[in-house]
């Protein structure tokens, strides 16, 4: 979510008569005067709004979205990964890549959305990108880290293998809590609240709104100077061109037309030219929209940048859920304990961000237990290949689910119970390059209408896709450790993954099939006569017909998507599954296989990242149920890095789209143009080597701070947005 900040005698202005929060005093030909106007209430729009009104300036902050409140997902680490499905809460985009992300479209924006971790950067980092912002205050950090986090619980038996298996594979040493990112292993820092161990599904998230509210303040409160505007969507920024260079003087804004449609980027480059520059894009889309290009500023949208996660999912041998829990999920930890080190076969001891290289870079661990699998694989379709994520195929699949994940106890959709029980167990790891080097782009086509385009392992060098490798490699060899054994569940026939890909493709070989006579389903799922099988396929059937009409009422009434059923490539990558599944019975344990599990642990020890221990450790690895399967060789690079693209997807880090250095000064003010200013992800040059958003929500701190430290040594306040 991108946050403006206007600043100077600041008017804001409402084509349709909309409301403030507190009314504000209006000034002449229906206009409303503010010092700053802070457009996005976001990670670092929140803080930056607070900050300002702190110091008495008049202040508006104006979000697209509602309250956090209002949506039952963004209050707790179970909404995680269900939130993501909410058109109200987050906007659905489609990349280039064919990679799907999201937008906050709430108050809090994508800290709403996020699974809660909060990891600081160091003063290295912040050297590594020189002036810009080398002189990041500490306290800025501390600020937002006494509001909004604490440690993350602990989940055992789960919790301290993983911590345990982390260690196994060189994430060394294993540290306290830590808000920094620290070498080795450590305990992290989440915005999920301490429950006492309890580790509830449902227990708060704390969003970037909690800033708003000051309880750090003196005294505790909303700075009387501050008002909130939701539901409003700024259409344009109105500019004085009279002077030497424009300013900023006014926002015009309507009312939020609901839910924000998907923005799927493919279809928007339908007839766009690659080579048009900025200014003559921008051109193009004031000829149909109307006006004129104030300031061109080429780097505007380049050096776009966000990672690419490989997850592991496998599955908990036994169900963790104790019978008298007031809940019937699972202990949630997200992030638990957090892995990074550099590794390589030449890594030298004064090793910096700069010096990434195929010889030694960094490599990370993440972890998670409880989550709303289903949910994220909803939202995200990581669970099928890259290539067959926006098939018709695979837009039933996530209907059908979705449906009846809403309703897990409805007779209809008791065929899918199997799954939603297997999803319940999931245990993720994922790693992602710490330090990406592809760059993307974001751009508009003549209409406006946004391009995403991430370019992920675009480098020339290679080195994302060998970094994204040795994470994937780190993740195999975590579960081959040993230290899950007993832990997770090994393969069977009648395994967790099997299970899932079997009624994924029974669903729709369902639905390719003709049915006589479908009958009409009831409007409520609890209606539904029995439990009968035919009670499902009808609702499958019909779900594949609504799907078609308005997928031809969308193109307006061109050819849609062609629907190929079973012989589509979703279901014949299915059919594999099932068929690897059925034939990867592990067999039972031996002595040999125990003498063997000693040997690992023996050569483990003198080696970690030696060849005999890895060797052992990917062996072991084969015993578990995983998904997405692993590939056949483990030590061919060039398949890893296949699995690698079919498997992951983006980790929602986007950054660098309005860099400083080249968009905005040190100060976040936009070169050229005066009283406006940018706040958010895209000023950071280099997105951080791990989760980036307690940076975001530290630069709104800093931003502010900036600005009031401005006034006080000049005497000169610059008005802005």
């Amino acid at each position: 979510m991108v946050s403006l900040m206007l600043c100077g005698h600041i008017c804001c202005a409402d084509r349709n008569g909309g409301s403030f929060l507190h009314e504000p005093q209006i000034g002449g030909k229906g206009a409303a005067y503010f010092d700053y106007i802070v457009v996005g209430g976001g990670a670092a729009g929140c803080p930056l709004a607070f900050t300002l009104a702190e110091d008495g300036y008049h202040v508006l902050l104006i979000e697209r979205g509602g309250k956090l409140e209002e949506h039952p997902e963004a209050l707790t680490p179970w909404g995680w990964g269900p939130g993501l499905n909410n058109p109200d809460l987050a906007q659905q985009i489609r990349t280039i890549d064919r990679t799907i992300t999201h937008v906050g479209n709430v108050l809090s924006g994508g800290t709403a959305l996020t699974a809660g971790l909060q990891i600081a950067e160091v003063a290295e980092y912040f050297d590594y990108l020189e002036h810009e912002l080398a002189h990041i205050s500490i306290s800025s950090y501390r600020w937002v880290f006494d509001q909004t986090s604490q440690p993350m619980g602990k989940s055992e038996p789960y919790s301290s293998a993983a911590r345990k298996a982390q260690e196994a594979v060189g994430f060394n040493p294993v540290t306290d809590p830590s808000p920094y990112i620290t070498v080795g292993s450590f305990r992290t820092y989440s915005r999920f609240e301490d429950d006492g161990g309890v580790l509830s599904p449902y227990r708060k998230r704390f969003g970037a709104d909690v800033l708003l509210k000051g309880p750090l303040a003196d005294p505790p409160g909303t700075p009387a100077s501050l008002e909130v505007m939701l539901r409003k969507t700024v259409l344009r920024i109105e500019f004085d061109t009279s002077g030497e260079q424009p300013r900023a003087t006014c926002i015009e804004y309507v009312d939020s037309p609901g839910p924000p449609e998907s923005i799927d980027s493919y279809g928007n480059r339908a007839g766009f030219s690659s080579k048009d520059g900025p200014k003559t894009i921008m051109t193009k889309v004031m000829a149909n929209k109307g006006g004129e290009v104030v300031m061109d500023i080429p780097q505007l949208g380049s050096n776009l940048h966000d990672r690419f996660f490989t997850p592991l999912m496998v599955f908990l041998e036994h169900d963790t859920i104790p019978e008298d829990k007031e809940y019937q999920y699972q202990n949630v930890t997200l992030g638990t304990y957090t892995g990074f080190e550099k590794m390589g076969v030449d890594c030298p001891t004064d090793f910096g961000i700069g010096d990434v290289s195929m010889d030694c870079m960094y490599v990370n661990s993440e972890e998670g237990s409880g989550f709303s699998a289903l949910g994220l694989f909803l939202a995200t379709r990581a669970f099928l290949p890259t290539a067959l994520r926006t098939t018709p195929e695979t837009d039933l699949l996530v209907s059908v689910v979705s449906a009846c994940n809403s309703n897990q106890d409805s007779l209809l959709c008791l065929p899918l119970r199997p799954v939603f029980d297997c999803l319940k167990k999931v245990v993720g790891f994922m790693s992602f390059p710490p330090v990406p080097k592809s760059r993307g782009h974001v751009t508009v086509n003549e209409w406006g209408a946004p391009i995403v385009f991430g370019n992920y392992f675009g480098d020339h060098e290679g080195l994302d896709i060998h970094s994204a490798v040795m994470g994937l490699t780190t993740s195999i060899r975590m579960v081959g450790s040993g230290e899950f054994d007993g832990v997770l569940q090994e393969k069977n026939i009648f395994n967790c993954p099997g299970t899932i890909f079997t009624h994924l493709l029974d669903m729709i070989l369902i639905a390719t099939r003709p049915l006589a006579g479908i009958r009409h389903l009831k409007a409520s799922y609890e209606e539904a006569a029995g439990p009968d099988r035919q009670q499902y396929e009808n609702f499958v059937h019909q779900r594949r017909l609504e799907m078609e009409m308005e997928a031809k009422q969308r193109e307006e009434g061109e050819a849609a998507s062609r629907w190929l059923g079973a012989e589509s490539d979703v279901a014949k990558w299915l059919t594999e599954q099932v068929e690897m599944a059925k034939g990867s019975t592990a067999p039972a344990r031996s002595l040999q296989e125990d003498d063997m599990g000693s040997w690992r642990d023996d050569v483990c020890a003198k080696d970690n990242h030696g060849h005999d221990c890895m060797a052992a450790q990917f062996e072991a690895a084969r015993r578990f149920a995983v998904v997405p399967p692993l590939p056949a060789d483990l030590w061919d690079a060039e398949e890893l890095g296949k699995f690698v693209k079919s498997a992951g997807t983006g980790v929602w880090h986007w950054v660098g789209s309005a860099a400083m250095g080249t968009v905005v000064d040190s100060d976040f003010r936009v070169y050229g143009i005066d009283s406006l200013s940018i706040c958010d992800a895209s000023v950071l040059p280099q997105v951080t080597r791990l989760n980036v958003q307690a940076t975001v929500l530290m630069l709104g701190r800093y931003a502010g701070l900036r600005r009031r430290r401005e006034k006080k040594h000049t005497g000169v306040h610059h008005r802005e947005l």
